[in-house]
């Protein structure tokens, strides 16, 4: 059985260099793109890293593509992985919206949402929290 999600996700954080260069040779494209350690794709707007895999993505269940549709995560795909930076920004962004909500020109309904919204991006966080691996033993 291949690497877990968790263990590919850190090797790529950690160990995986940056391609910022341009593909000169179809070879270079074909080893880049079938090189496990690089289809770790950060996706900012969701809060996640998606460890691809064709198998189980749901943003795929019709598309035959190769890649991942980052405008498409579910946050109960299989293939999602939060580092703790991610769940930071799942914290700061649940308290901007709670401050949205709480604004009082804001109609009911939007408020509700926001303040639900924020609640979910809390989940998720504390979701991480709970299950986040830790790379080194903690010291007292």
């Amino acid at each position: 059985m291949g690497q877990s999600r968790w263990a590919r996700m850190l090797h790529a954080a950690a160990q995986a260099p940056t391609f910022a260069g341009s593909i000169r040779a179809h070879r270079q494209a074909r080893g880049i793109l079938g090189n496990p350690a690089l289809t770790v794709y950060d996706n900012p707007r969701s809060f996640l890293m998606c460890v691809y895999n064709r198998d189980r993505a749901l943003c795929h269940r019709l598309d035959v593509t190769d890649a991942p549709r980052l405008d498409r995560c579910q946050p109960s795909c299989a293939n999602v992985a939060r580092t703790d930076h991610h769940a930071d920004q799942l914290l700061q962004h649940a308290q901007v919206l709670e401050r949205q909500a709480a604004f009082e020109a804001l109609p009911g309904p939007l408020a509700e949402r926001l303040a639900r919204r924020a609640d979910q991006l809390r989940e998720l966080a504390d979701r991480h929290e709970h299950d986040r691996i830790h790379t080194q033993e903690p010291t007292a």
